[in-house]
C-alpha cells in the first residue's frame, strides 16, 4: 500500500526503488520508515506516517534520531 502511495520513491530524496534484476538478492530495497520516530509521538501504525526510504537516506535519518534520542536521555537524567 505505502509502496504504491510512493510509487517506489524515498519519500526524502526521491530515488526510485531498484529493479528486481538490478538488486536480485532485494538488499537494496528501500525499507519501510516511521517518518516522524515513534519516541517523538509519531503513531506507530498510521499510514501518513509511513513512508519508503532508501538505503542512505535512512542511515543517515536513523543517525540523527540517535543523537536526538541521546541528548533527550541525558536532559531528562
Amino acid at each position: 500500500m505505502v509502496t504504491n502511495r510512493d510509487n517506489g520513491c524515498c519519500y526524502r530524496c526521491g530515488i526510485g526503488q531498484p529493479d528486481a534484476e538490478d538488486d536480485p538478492d532485494g538488499e537494496h530495497q528501500h525499507q519501510l520508515d516511521h517518518i516522524t520516530p515513534i519516541f517523538e509521538g509519531g503513531a506507530v501504525e498510521d499510514l501518513d506516517n509511513l513512508g519508503l526510504i532508501c538505503e542512505p537516506c535512512h542511515t543517515v535519518k536513523s543517525k540523527a534520531e540517535a543523537a536526538r534520542a541521546n541528548r533527550a536521555r541525558r536532559t531528562r537524567a
